[in-house]
Formats: structure tokens, C-alpha cells, sequence
């Protein structure tokens, strides 16, 4: 590792923060929104649809930037990605009608798939092999990282902006007619999905000192290029090791440039599922994005305000702080064990504790939903006792999430040939942002209400 590997790896990893800062805004910012745009409380229906509008616009990101990221190179893709995000961010802060957000939402997914299926890709071609697990794992902690940062940023506005709240007749107000309406704690919603801005046009300034990729150079024919960034990443390797790394990835360039110039792109596409090994690498990385979606994990962060509202707390944006720092935290111990024990040998261990986790919600969801027939009731005050049961069952859960799932998805690049890497991680993304709508889609309107049994059932078994 050099100073300016890790550089690489942290301008790149600003797309994994971008994701998780888009997935946590979600869940604070949705309570707030109905007010301000709808004149009442968004319906479950809205606010599935207001979430749902993000993960369709991040399959179609995902798909085509990642069909297209040998051939314009993961710079100009993540670029793309970034100018979306933004976009999307402004479109989103400055609406007034649901479907503007909504729109806004859509705009600012595109770039969400593209930079979760590009950032990944990206560092796994530059990063050492004895140090990528730990590489690629900086991208997964961003995500959660991000999470954690949304929601304490929107907990915090709930209580730093009300005090401040204006009456017209203040002489303050006189001074600033804008001040008595922007200081209402109803549009700190636009405040945080304004604030998507910074990292995006963050990455964007450091996008300028961010070599392209080696196998993007080769497949251009710049091979001195290629020679020159892998000396300015391995900066201490001897010129022979710089060759026989540049060596073998020209192997797989050619490999790559043959099988493109002897077929078509749908022959290319059907060969992805007729080819085994092709298919059994696709299928592997593709289930378990899938599974680790149907964990349910991030509908509890789209619906964290909602959810820990029926709860009781009086706060739920400082709910949804528990469930991101326990994330956050134990993805931070995978990463130290990643490279150690191996990505099987941390699934086959921490895995079980989800298990115990959504058994300890699920015994305890039945116990306290008992006076209100099994269902979660709106008004309805549980006790105090059992909540926090369901609250430390959230929290086991998340342990086992976060030590595994959470990052061990995003090391998809390592299991897919180098020939197929940007299209079978483009299929895998997108098989996730698909179980990810399904899940989001149906959770309100359909599973909140039954949320003790169905969900936790449904995880149990993945």
C-alpha cells in the first residue's frame, strides 16, 4: 500500500458513500415529505413508490454503464454517474410536487447503479492482490458509512433547526423574509437530499487525478500507459514484476478482443449462460447480492422512520442510528478478517447470528404484537420491555449483516473472469437492485403490518 493507492482507493470508494447516503436519506426524509408537497402524510403507496422510483432507475444504471464500461472506460462511467447523482440531488431538493421527487429520484438512481456496479470493478483492477480484500471492503464500509452519516444528519435536524423556528412578526423575519420559512423543521428534507451534492461533486474534482484502468488502457492499445500506472500504483516493484503483472492482464485483453471481434453482442450475451463456468460464476455472485437483499436489511433503513415510529420512539431518526452504527462498525471488523479467514470462512461463521438475531425479533415481535392481533398498530403504545428486545434482536441481526453480507457482496469482481468482469458484475448488480425493488415495493403496504411474521420468516430462510 502507497499514499496514493490509498488515494485511488478513497476517491473511488466516494461512490459506495454516495449509495449509502441515498439508501439512509430515505428513511428520515420520507416522514417529512408528504407535509410539504402533499398537504398530509405520505400513504404507504407513496412512500413505496417514492422509494421504489430510486431502485429502478439504479437497474437501468447499473446495466447499461456496466455494459458499457470497456468501451468508455470506468473513469468517463463513473463520471456519468456522478453528474446523474448531482442532477438527481437538486431535482430532488428543489421539488414541490411528489412526482417532481419522484422524477428527481429516478434521475438521481441512474448514477446510484452505475457507480455501486463501477467503484467495485475499479478498485479490484488496481488494488494488490494481498490488500484487496481490504480495498474493496473500504467501498462496502463507505455504504453503511454513508447510512450512519444520513440519518445522524437528519436525527440532529430535528432538534438544531426547531428552536430556531420564527414567528412572522419577528424582527428577524423582517430582516429575512426567507429565514421563517426555510427554519421549519418540515423542509430539512430538502437539506439532506441536497447535501447528496457534496460527495458526488467531490469525486467529481478528484476524478481529474484518477488513472483510468490498465485493462481499459490495453484494450485501447496504450499499453505504455498501462506500464506507467501500474509503476505509479506498485511503486515500489521491480520493473520485472511491472511486466509480468502488465502480461498477464494483456492475456486477458486479448482474450477479451477475440471473443468480441468473432461474435455478435447477443452471442456474446447468450455465451455469459451457455458457457459453465461463465454461468456458474454469474449465478454465484448474483445469489448472493439477491439473498443478501432479502435479509430485509434495507427496508429497514428505507422505512427506519415509519418502522420505529410505530414503535413508540419519540425520536425514529435516532432509531435509525442504531441499526447503521452496528453496521457500520462490524463491517469494519470483517474487513480486518476478510483476507484472514477468507470470504466463505467469514460467511460460514458470522452468518449464523443473523439467524439468532431475526429468531430473537421474531419471538419477540409475537409477545408484544399480542394485544393488537400480530400486526404493528399506529398510535398503539407498546411495552417499553419488549421494544428494546426488538431493538437488541435488531441489533444481533445487524451484527451478522454487517460482518458479512454487507461487504462480501461487493468482492463479486474476484469470482467473475476478467473477460466477462464488467458484464457479469453489471448482471449481479442488477439482479440485486431487482430483489432490492421487489422487497421495497410491497414491504409498507403489504409485510409492515405483518412485519413480526412474513419478514422475519423470509429472512430466516435466506
Amino acid at each position: 500500500m502507497t499514499p496514493y493507492l490509498g488515494f485511488l482507493i478513497f476517491s473511488a470508494a466516494l461512490g459506495g458513500f454516495l449509495y449509502g447516503y441515498d439508501t439512509g436519506v430515505v428513511g428520515v426524509a420520507l416522514p417529512y415529505v408528504g407535509s410539504q408537497l402533499t398537504g398530509k402524510p405520505l400513504s404507504y403507496a407513496q412512500q413505496e413508490i417514492a422509494t421504489a422510483s430510486t431502485t429502478i432507475g439504479s437497474i437501468f444504471g447499473a446495466a447499461i454503464l456496466g455494459h458499457f464500461a470497456d468501451k468508455w472506460g470506468r473513469k468517463v462511467c463513473l463520471l456519468i454517474s456522478d453528474l446523474f447523482f448531482t442532477a438527481g440531488a437538486i431535482f430532488i431538493a428543489s421539488s414541490f410536487s411528489l412526482a417532481q421527487l419522484i422524477a428527481g429520484r429516478l434521475i438521481l438512481s441512474v448514477g446510484v447503479g452505475g457507480a455501486v456496479v463501477i467503484c467495485p470493478l475499479y478498485i479490484t483492477e488496481l488494488a494488490p492482490p494481498k490488500a484487496r480484500g481490504w480495498c474493496v471492503g473500504t467501498n462496502g464500509f463507505c455504504i453503511p458509512f454513508g447510512q450512519t452519516v444520513s440519518v445522524a444528519i437528519g436525527a440532529g435536524m430535528q432538534h438544531v433547526v426547531r428552536p430556531w423556528q420564527l414567528r412572522p412578526t419577528n424582527d428577524a423575519c423582517y430582516l429575512s423574509p426567507y429565514l421563517w420559512h426555510y427554519n421549519n423543521v418540515d423542509h430539512n428534507w430538502r437539506i439532506l437530499f441536497g447535501l447528496g451534492v457534496v460527495p458526488s461533486l467531490l469525486q467529481l474534482a478528484l476524478m481529474h487525478r484518477l488513472p483510468e484502468s490498465p485493462r481499459v488502457l490495453i484494450l485501447r492499445g496504450q499499453d505504455d500507459k498501462a506500464r506507467e500506472v501500474l509503476q505509479t500504483i506498485y511503486k515500489y516493484a521491480s520493473p520485472e514484476i511491472i511486466e509480468l503483472k502488465l502480461k498477464v492482464v494483456k492475456t486477458h485483453v486479448a482474450a477479451t478482443t477475440a471473443l468480441q471481434r468473432s461474435t455478435t453482442f447477443w452471442q456474446r450475451s447468450k455465451k455469459l449462460w451457455s458457457h459453465k463456468p461463465y454461468r456458474r460464476s454469474i449465478f454465484t455472485v448474483s445469489l448472493i447480492q439477491v439473498f443478501g437483499q432479502f435479509t430485509g436489511y434495507n427496508t429497514l433503513l428505507y422505512y427506519a422512520g415509519t418502522l420505529f415510529g410505530l414503535l413508540g420512539l419519540s425520536n425514529p431518526s435516532v432509531g435509525g442510528l442504531i441499526p447503521s452504527i452496528t453496521n457500520t462498525f462490524f463491517l469494519l471488523c470483517g474487513m480486518v478478517m476478510v483476507d484472514r479467514i477468507g470470504r466463505r470462512g467469514l460467511l460460514m461463521k458470522f452468518g449464523p447470528i443473523m439467524i439468532v438475531g431475526l429468531t430473537w425479533c421474531l419471538i419477540a415481535f409475537y409477545y408484544m404484537c399480542k394485544p393488537t392481533g400480530g400486526v404493528l398498530v399506529e398510535g398503539y403504545q407498546y411495552p417499553q420491555k419488549l421494544v428494546g428486545l426488538v431493538i437488541a434482536g435488531i441489533v444481533i441481526f445487524v451484527t451478522g449483516f454487517g460482518s458479512t453480507y454487507v461487504h462480501l457482496c461487493w468482492y463479486q469482481s474476484e469470482y467473475l473472469a476478467l473477460e466477462i468482469r464488467a458484464a457479469g458484475s453489471a448482471v449481479s448488480t442488477t439482479a440485486s437492485f431487482t430483489a432490492n425493488l421487489v422487497v421495497a415495493v410491497s414491504f409498507l403496504s403489504e409485510w409492515l403490518p405483518l412485519y413480526p411474521c412474513v419478514q422475519h420468516c423470509l429472512a430466516f430462510l435466506t
